[in-house]
């Protein structure tokens, strides 16, 4: 029974993986809101890949071909690797990618009311200081979709609305 149980963890886990990396395909640039939700995200899906492979090792004890076995061990160890050198990276928060702060929405889309453009701004690692940037993005509940980076205002079509600033 507990091998059973294994198997379908496995299933269950490697499935949670699959749609992971199918939705970053379709989406390279979808991202949280809130950069502490992306910061969590990171930590729990490190978590989640390092059980993944945990589980997948156990598995390997039933894989009679020796070639596939060592196939995926090697495969699985190299994941479990990259996964445990990423984590500490995530809890001394520096992040592998760039992570966006809003300033204010500058310009709204007519069209499409949750497409607008940001001014944002990042933390450069080596100085330690803001660098502002315009972003177009598009917000849907609690996801963000970059459309385009350092978009340049002054060539904006009819489009857009500029926001009334109180």
């Amino acid at each position: 029974m507990p091998n059973k149980k294994n198997d379908i963890n496995l299933i269950l886990t490697l499935t949670i993986l699959l749609v992971i990396g199918i939705v970053y395909l379709i989406f390279p640039n979808l991202e949280f809101k809130s950069s502490n939700t992306n910061r969590i995200f990171g930590i729990l899906f490190n978590v989640f890949c390092f059980y993944s492979a945990i589980l997948i090792f156990i598995r390997l004890r039933k894989i009679k071909n020796k070639i596939l076995k060592y196939f995926i061990g090697l495969i699985t160890g190299i994941f479990l690797l990259i996964s445990l050198l990423n984590f500490p990276i995530y809890l001394m928060k520096i992040d592998p990618q760039v992570q966006y702060y809003d300033v204010e929405t500058l310009y709204w889309n007519k069209k499409n009311k949750f497409e607008k453009i940001q001014k944002q701004y990042y933390i450069n690692w080596k100085n330690n200081k803001k660098n502002i940037r315009i972003n177009k993005i598009f917000d849907f509940g609690p996801f963000r979709n970059y459309l385009e980076y350092n978009v340049e205002i002054e060539n904006l079509n009819d489009n857009w609305v500029k926001t009334n600033k109180d």
